[in-house]
C-alpha cells in the first residue's frame, strides 16, 4: 500500500522511474491480490503536467549503455501486446507484459544514455505504460490504471512531448467517468485539447473526438456535434506531416466508432448511424472494438425504437465476447442488456 500511496504523487523523474519499477514488479504476479487492492483515489490533477516545462536533464549515467536495439525491442513488445489486447482483452496478458518491462525496461531506465536517446527511451516507456494502463482499465482496475497513467504523464512532461501528455489526459477523462463525474470528464478532455495545441493532426483528431465524447457524457449535443466535425477535419489533414507511430491505431473506422458512441449518447441517432456505418469497416482482428461497436449499434436501435435491431446487436455482441477476457466490456454488455445507458466512457 506504500506503493499505492507514493505512486499518486507527481514527483520528479527519478520518482516516476522508481514507481514504475515497483508497479511492474507487483503487476508481474498473475492475478495479484496486492494489485487488486490498490484503491481508486480522487483523480489527480493534470495541471502540473500541463504547465511545467520539460526537464533540463534527461541523460542517464548508469553503467549499461542503452542502444537503439534496446528501444526497438521495447517498441516491438508494446505493439505486440497492444494488438493482443485489442483481440483478446487485457485481463490475461498484462502480467506478462509487466514482467517483460520489469526485466527489460528497468535496466534501460537505470542505464547510460545521452539526451537524444533519453528522449526516445522515455517516450517509448511512456507508450508501454499507457498500454498497460489501458489493459488495467479493461480489467476493471482503475486504481492501477490511474497510477500507470500518472507516471506516463510525468515521462511525457520530462521530454516535452505534448501529444503523449494529451493521451494521458484522455486516460484521466475515462477514469473520471468511472466515478460518474461529468465535470471532471470534460475538464480532462479539454486539458487534452490544450496539451495537443500544435501537435500533429492525428493527435488533434484523437483529442477532438474525445472532447466530443465528453460533451455527450455531459448531455450537450451541439458541442458534441461540433467536436466530431473538428475531429474529422483534423483526421483529413493527417498523413501530411510526421504523425507519431504510437497513434498508428487511429484509423477512420476507429475515429468514426468513437464518434458514433458520442453521437448515440448525445441522442443524435441519425448522425450516429452514419458514423457507425463507416466504423463497421474495422479490421476483424480488433475483436474488442467490434463488440464496442455492436453495443453502440444496440443503443442507436433503442433510440430509434427498433426492438428487433437492439436484440440482434446485443446477441451478436454476446457471441463475440465469448472469446474476450475483458471485465469492463462484460459489464458494459450486461448494462446494455438491462437497458442501461452508455455511461462507460
Amino acid at each position: 500500500m506504500d506503493v499505492a500511496e507514493q505512486a499518486l504523487q507527481y514527483g520528479d523523474l527519478r520518482h516516476a522511474v522508481r514507481m514504475l519499477g515497483r508497479l511492474w514488479q507487483m503487476d508481474a504476479v498473475p492475478r495479484s491480490a496486492a494489485v487488486r487492492r490498490i484503491p481508486f483515489a480522487s483523480t489527480p490533477s493534470a495541471v502540473e503536467a500541463l504547465v511545467m516545462l520539460p526537464d533540463t536533464e534527461v541523460t542517464g549515467r548508469g553503467q549499461r549503455r542503452v542502444t537503439m536495439a534496446d528501444i526497438e525491442l521495447l517498441d516491438a513488445h508494446t505493439d505486440l501486446y497492444g494488438r493482443t489486447d485489442a483481440r483478446h482483452g487485457g485481463g490475461q496478458f498484462r502480467s506478462v507484459f509487466a514482467a517483460f518491462l520489469s526485466a527489460h525496461a528497468v535496466p534501460l531506465l537505470e542505464g547510460g544514455f545521452n539526451a537524444g536517446r533519453g528522449r526516445l527511451l522515455y517516450g517509448s516507456v511512456a507508450d508501454a505504460v499507457l498500454a498497460l494502463a489501458s489493459m488495467a482499465y479493461d480489467d476493471q482496475l482503475p486504481g492501477l490504471a490511474q497510477r500507470y497513467d500518472l507516471q506516463a504523464m510525468r515521462l511525457a512532461q520530462a521530454i516535452g512531448d505534448r501529444g503523449r501528455l494529451a493521451r494521458g489526459c484522455i486516460h484521466q477523462a475515462r477514469l473520471a467517468a468511472v466515478r460518474g463525474e461529468g465535470r471532471e470528464v470534460l475538464t480532462h478532455a479539454r486539458s487534452a485539447v490544450v496539451a495537443a495545441t500544435g501537435a500533429p493532426a492525428l493527435v488533434r483528431a484523437y483529442v477532438a473526438v474525445t472532447e466530443a465524447r465528453a460533451w455527450a457524457y455531459n448531455g450537450d449535443g451541439g458541442q458534441c456535434r461540433a467536436a466530431v466535425e473538428r475531429a474529422r477535419a483534423a483526421f483529413d489533414r493527417a498523413g501530411r506531416g510526421s504523425d507519431p507511430r504510437w497513434m498508428a491505431w487511429l484509423d477512420r473506422p476507429e475515429l468514426e466508432g468513437q464518434a458514433a458512441w458520442a453521437l448515440a449518447m448525445a441522442g443524435l441517432a441519425e448522425e450516429g448511424e452514419e458514423a457507425l456505418k463507416v466504423a463497421m469497416g474495422l479490421p476483424p482482428e480488433r475483436t474488442r472494438d467490434s463488440v464496442e461497436l455492436l453495443i453502440t449499434g444496440a443503443e442507436l436501435a433503442r433510440l430509434r425504437g427498433d426492438r428487433v435491431g437492439w436484440e440482434e446487436s446485443l446477441a451478436r455482441a454476446k457471441t463475440a465476447t465469448q472469446y474476450l477476457k475483458s471485465r469492463r466490456l462484460a459489464r458494459r454488455l450486461a448494462d446494455a442488456v438491462a437497458g442501461g445507458p452508455l455511461h462507460a466512457f
